[in-house]
């Protein structure tokens, strides 16, 4: 009330005391009706009632918070037998003679008798035996006087305040003060919060929730949809006359959602009542530090020095605080502006002075670059529409891989969405971004033409320049070549990113410990796809180690899942759930809970592991899971391996079909390394003679070089029984030669054959030795599958032998199978169209439609006037019902099914 009361003030001379009759005394000392409008807010009330009961109440709040229709709600509805009494005071209220006459003079219109004696003395301020009688008087009231002092933030002179802390003090139990205010009266509240007497009712507490400006709004006539209510409360934050404001500009309106998307454009009413009531009640100075502060969503003392010359107008914040000037302190020394006055001051800004926005963007961009918050320094450099110095920010704090597979936090990938997709760059840093950015989409595999380009201009310039933008360029390349299947560039790749590794400052290193991880990893990864196992998980516990440190680590994650896959390809598999349990837990440490990250690697090998251990149920599932990590970023060396297991296990489903059919794309479009071709030999020899193409299987086996290789031998031996010629399945069995460092596998398999041979002409002795030795081998890593595919001419020797049986039951004992077929991991374009399980709510299909435009979770949230918890929320269920790990391959997804 404050504005209304200072106006009819100003109409009298300063200082002169209004008479009993005068309409302005009345008015200021009678309480104000509620008005026709105002919606009963009954925990309010509640609120306002409990404190009334105690010495002192205080509600305090911004302008138009709600604070004198707060207290005049629960004065019309109260029902307890104290005597309220009300002073609403004004700008020439300070001075103690006009602030206590005014008190005097409502307390006499409640009917209580006050001394007749002066409320100052002479010349000077209200005297203390005015001060002794009154206090005297007030504490013996039976039942206590309610005082009301509305907007007593206007009163600031020192003796008036010191005054009424006074009379607070020393009126109780017959005096119980309730004040509304801006910012916390200048009296002693701490005293009262230590003993428990003060109770505070602030902002937040006023705040409209979405049924009470439903409620509001049904005042007015006004009918709003479920999402236009909340995209007005939470674009106001429940501010009382933002939806007081939005109601009284709804009202006739032809477009209600029009109006909420221009809630807080220039011309709108609550732009002006803010810019009135707030921006231009400040000095120039703290006006132009709101301005220049506005453009961040944060604020503190250090990054508003940055952006103001003034040094001083750094201190303001926690004034502007106190004041409830729509500033809020968020902790640590960080502040934040009400959503609306933050929306305000940017209008102001870009109109009063559009020319100094590009730099204030630049400095704060440069200033969270130098405190580690590059997602914020990207932001801003992308608002200065600077895009080159965004993405030089990118590549040299050597976060290319954060672009690359963005993972559970997007916000880097997010903040370049916005750069210029088709602009002739002619700088390397955009390029190498936009390059990463086309790695990290839908199908995975653009960004060769791009990184070209990229390479062309770094070329041109000194080796010694420009070593992070060479390091990116090395990282895509990497990536690229493992996703296209080309092993020389992967390995030319990989050894650059060690060399330039070196060039690199140590102090700049130790900032960014996870870069060694991500070449180690990717150095790994190659020697895995050369077939170098044992170097691979040498080089792969390195990277665990450098990826070791404290904070989230995806690389580690990465290495693990490497790390559990070599193992299972070294037959190793009682260490593969340990690795595995140990990436899966990486991952989830650096998650935000938008979507779950799957190591491919990890799910490949506990597949392979479940199908060596026959169970084919659970390796039906894990070969799921690869196949959905893989279409997010794929993987040529991973993929076939996946096919590998996937061939494996529908052979051991006798589908010969199928296991030829991922045989096949195991081997689609790149040429498998020799050793990995080498085990698609040995599969599609057993598939064919599966099949009854025993020709077709003798010569896939003998391309296996079986002279060479004891597995390819075995093979070959299988083949040969396949055909019932047992004396060709002998020679090629005793051609075959054992390395001393054979697999396991690979030897039971050997003795398997053997066994089979030697039962086949009668030798039991020799037979039950060599299943024996079998079974032995397989126990330790309970290799079951083996036997089971086996089972044809193990069942009735075992059956002769219960002892045997007996003694390896485990190994032998009947296991769930099933005839569920595997999902190959799928090429793009033979994807057929998703199923959606559950259909989309209206609010999800348009955080969908924002996701489309790439928009950031942030300004999704800002779009919607929903917070961004509330936005992370509709992603995950988003992502659920379309069964997509990452926001491009939900957008994708969309568009297949017409959802957008």
């Amino acid at each position: 009330m404050t504005s209304g009361m200072s106006a009819r003030a100003a109409a009298r001379p300063k200082g002169q005391m209004a008479g009993a009759d005068d309409p302005v005394l009345i008015s200021k000392i009678t309480v104000p009706g509620v008005p026709a409008w105002a919606v009963r807010r009954p925990q309010i009330d509640k609120l306002v009632a409990k404190g009334a009961r105690g010495p002192l109440t205080t509600v305090t709040g911004p302008p138009g918070s709600g604070k004198t229709m707060a207290i005049t709600s629960w004065a019309a509805t109260r029902s307890d037998p104290a005597t309220l009494v009300w002073v609403t005071l004004d700008d020439y209220d300070n001075r103690p003679k006009v602030f206590w006459s005014y008190v005097v003079a409502a307390l006499r219109q409640a009917d209580i008798t006050v001394p007749r004696v002066s409320p100052a003395a002479g010349r000077g301020p209200a005297d203390h035996i005015f001060l002794l009688r009154l206090a005297s008087m007030l504490a013996a009231q039976d039942p206590p006087v309610v005082l009301v002092l509305d907007d007593l933030h206007l009163v600031t002179e020192q003796e008036t305040l010191d005054g009424l802390a006074y009379m607070l003090r020393s009126a109780t139990p017959g005096l119980h003060l309730v004040v509304s205010s801006r910012m916390d009266p200048l009296l002693p509240l701490h005293r009262y919060r230590l003993t428990g007497e003060l109770a505070e009712i602030r902002a937040d507490d006023l705040a409209f929730s979405v049924p009470e400006a439903a409620l509001l709004m049904a005042r007015q006539g006004i009918a709003l949809s479920a999402d236009g209510l909340e995209r007005i409360v939470g674009r106001t934050e429940g501010w009382a006359a933002g939806v007081r404001l939005a109601a009284i500009s709804l009202d006739g309106h032809p477009d209600p959602d029009q109006f909420v998307k221009e809630f807080d454009s220039e011309e709108s009413t609550v732009t002006s009542y803010l810019v009135d009531e707030v921006l231009n009640a400040q000095p120039a100075s703290t006006r132009d530090f709101l301005l220049r502060t506005s453009i961040l969503n944060r604020v503190s003392a250090d990054i508003a020095r940055e952006l103001n010359d003034d040094e001083p107008a750094t201190d303001m914040l926690p004034v502007l605080a106190r004041a409830n000037a729509f500033v809020r302190p968020v902790g640590h020394g960080w502040y934040r502006y009400h959503s609306l006055f933050a929306a305000v001051l940017r209008l102001k800004l870009r109109r009063e002075c559009p020319g100094q926005v590009p730099e204030l963007h630049r400095r704060a961009a440069r200033w969270y670059q130098q405190n580690g918050s590059l997602s914020e320094a990207v932001r801003h450099a992308g608002e200065s529409g600077d895009w080159p110095f965004a993405a030089r920010i990118a590549l040299d704090e050597l976060a290319i891989g954060q672009l690359i597979e963005p993972r559970g936090n997007r916000s880097l990938a997010e903040r370049f969405q916005r750069m210029p997709a088709e602009s002739p760059w002619t700088q390397a840093h955009p390029l190498l971004v936009e390059a990463a950015l086309e790695l990290s989409g839908a199908d995975g595999i653009h960004g060769g033409a791009t990184l070209a380009a990229a390479e062309g201009v770094l070329e041109h310039l000194p080796v010694t320049d420009e070593i992070p933008a060479r390091l990116a360029a090395a990282q895509i390349r990497l990536v690229l070549s493992r996703r296209t299947g080309d092993l020389d560039a992967a390995l030319a790749a990989v050894s650059r990113a060690e060399t330039l590794l070196g060039e690199i400052a140590g102090s700049h290193l130790a900032r960014h410990s996870e870069i060694h991880a991500q070449v180690l990893a990717g150095r790994g990864a190659v020697e895995l796809w050369s077939g170098d196992l044992d170097e691979a998980a040498v080089t792969l516990r390195s990277a665990i180690a450098s990826a070791s440190v404290p904070g989230p680590t995806y690389e580690r994650s990465d290495c693990l899942g490497y790390l559990a896959l070599v193992e299972a390809l070294c037959g190793r598999l009682s260490h593969v759930v340990e690795l595995a349990d140990q990436a899966a837990g990486a991952a989830a440490n650096c998650s935000n809970g938008l979507a779950e990250f799957t190591s491919p690697a990890a799910t490949i090998a506990l597949a392979y592991m479940h199908l060596e251990r026959n169970e084919l149920r659970q390796a039906h599932g894990q070969l799921r899971l690869a196949d959905g990590a893989l279409r997010i970023a794929p993987d040529k060396l991973l993929g076939a391996i996946a096919c590998l297991v996937a061939a494996r296990c529908q052979l051991a489903e006798d589908n010969t079909k199928a296991a030829a059919d991922m045989l096949s794309r195991a081997r689609q479009g790149w040429s498998p390394p020799r050793w990995l071709e080498h085990k698609l030999m040995l599969i599609q020899s057993r598939v064919c003679a599966a099949a009854g193409d025993i020709k077709s299987a003798v010569e896939a086996a003998e391309c296996a070089e079986p002279q060479s290789a004891l597995d390819a031998a075995v093979a070959l031996a299988q083949a040969w029984l396949a055909a019932g010629d047992t004396q060709a399945a002998e020679r090629a069995l005793a051609a075959g030669v054992a390395s001393p460092d054979e697999p396991e596998q690979v030897r039971l398999e050997g003795w398997l054959v053997d066994a089979q041979l030697s039962y086949g002409v009668g030798d039991g002795v020799r037979g039950r030795g060599s299943l024996e030795r079998a079974l032995r081998l397989g126990k330790p890593e309970r290799l079951r599958l083996a036997f089971a595919m086996e089972r044809t001419w193990m069942h009735p020797v075992l059956r002769r032998d219960p002892e045997l049986a007996h003694a390896y039951q485990d190994l032998l004992e009947p296991r769930p199978m099933t005839t569920r077929r595997i999902p190959a991991p799928r090429s793009h374009p033979d994807q057929p169209a998703p199923i959606i399980v559950e259909p989309l709510s209206d609010r999800e299909r348009e955080v969908l439609r924002l996701l489309s435009a790439m928009l950031s979770t942030a300004e999704i949230g800002t779009e919607m006037y929903i917070s961004v918890n509330t936005v992370k929320t509709h992603l995950r269920s988003i992502y659920r019902k379309l069964s997509a790990a990452r926001r491009g391959e939900a957008v994708r997804r969309a568009r297949e099914l017409k959802l957008i």
